[in-house]
């Protein structure tokens, strides 16, 4: 108990700091001490906002790199803060016992079945507790661990709700009763499978095997993606593959581009404002996550309405705006459009002046609020 409560005191302190820490485990389940790196991200103090959890298998092979595409990517609002763990697996044998099959069956031995169990309770259970998790929790295996992932899909715990398998493995046992539960799954679940042309032979057939069958999986609740690399190998492949998954899998959250732009919002038959308010809704339906909504999206919906002469959305995004950006010009000025639109210019005039006494943002300067009021008086 002491063990899991300094544990514990250390998660806590880790999560002010965004920064990596080694921890020891001893587990009751496996009856040793295992070592884990565990990255929290930078969270402000009070922020209670849940957070997606990635357990990465082989953590002393490829943790650093999962951490690395995970922090650029947040930094950059192209996917939300999460929280990293990384197994540590050093040691062939290591992996051999945790990841164990019988031959006969391609089920979990006894050991296997225990290492699974270890990562439920010792692991996400306990990080629980410490810390708000989104439901989005994803599992990251490369080799023999990408086949291992698979068994927490087929025990219907729900334990993860994303699979991220880089060249698995895979007794040739799993292959249909895998396929029959992605094809029935009621969960919400991504699966994206990697694979190279430049396998073993035996490996690769099998995962080709699986691949042709997984590609025609049609299930409503299942989010699934396919890549082939022709060159990358076993090694090098695992890098070309995790941000492409991270990449796929955050799509949703990213910020709205100049191709969605142009394509979606600029389209005669989408309202912007209504746009913006689905893709948010999206991200919390797909992800869990509540994501404020980021001054990037903001300003291609109003440059939407603006080109459309959407009085409507305006006023919409204008209203949103003054609960955004309270102390900012941005709520008042958007107001001010839109009642030019309508033709109602006194209305238009006061909401230029309201926003005269407020600060300036990045594309709206006071001498453009100036303009708009010298024009309507």
């Amino acid at each position: 108990m002491k063990q899991n409560t300094f544990l514990l005191l250390l998660l806590i302190s880790s999560s002010l700091m965004g920064q990596i820490t080694s921890q020891t485990i001893t587990s009751n389940i496996l009856e040793n001490s295992r070592t884990i790196d565990l990255y929290i991200p930078e969270i402000e103090e009070g922020n209670v906002e849940p957070l997606p959890l990635i357990v990465v298998l082989e953590g002393d092979k490829i943790f650093n790199l999962v951490v690395s595409n995970v922090k650029f990517l947040s930094e950059n609002d192209y996917m939300p803060k999460a929280i990293v763990v990384g197994i540590n697996q050093a040691g062939y044998y290591q992996k051999q016992r945790d990841f164990e099959l019988d031959k006969s069956t391609g089920q979990l031995t006894n050991r296997g079945a225990n290492f699974k169990q270890f990562i439920k309770s010792d692991i996400i259970r306990k990080l629980s507790i410490q810390f708000p998790l989104s439901k989005l929790k994803i599992i990251i295996g490369q080799n023999k661990g990408a086949n291992f992932i698979n068994y927490f899909l087929l025990d219907n715990s729900n334990t993860f709700t994303t699979y991220i398998a880089v060249n698995p493995d895979m007794p040739q046992a799993i292959i249909e009763p895998l396929i029959e539960k992605l094809k029935n799954t009621t969960n919400e679940t991504n699966y994206h499978l990697f694979n190279s042309a430049n396998l073993p032979v035996n490996q690769g057939k099998k995962i080709s095997d699986f691949s042709k069958d997984f590609k025609e999986v049609e299930n409503s609740m299942l989010r699934k993606s396919y890549k082939l690399f022709s060159y990358p190998d076993e090694i090098s492949s695992v890098a070309y593959s995790i941000p492409i998954a991270l990449e796929t899998m955050f799509r949703t959250f990213q910020p709205i581009s100049v191709k969605e732009f142009k394509e979606n919002l600029l389209n005669d038959t989408i309202v912007p404002h209504q746009y913006l308010i689905d893709k948010y809704q999206k991200i919390t339906n797909e992800l869990g996550i509540q994501k404020k909504i980021i001054l990037n999206d903001i300003i291609a919906v109003f440059e939407a309405s603006k080109q459309k002469s959407d009085a409507e959305s305006l006023f919409v995004i204008g209203e949103l705006c003054l609960d955004l950006y309270p102390d900012a010009v941005i709520g008042h000025y958007f107001n001010g459009l839109a009642y030019e639109i309508i033709e109602e210019y006194k209305k238009a005039l006061k909401s230029y002046e309201r926003a005269y006494n407020f600060k300036p943002i990045s594309f709206i300067s006071k001498e453009m609020i100036l303009n708009k009021i010298e024009s309507l008086k």
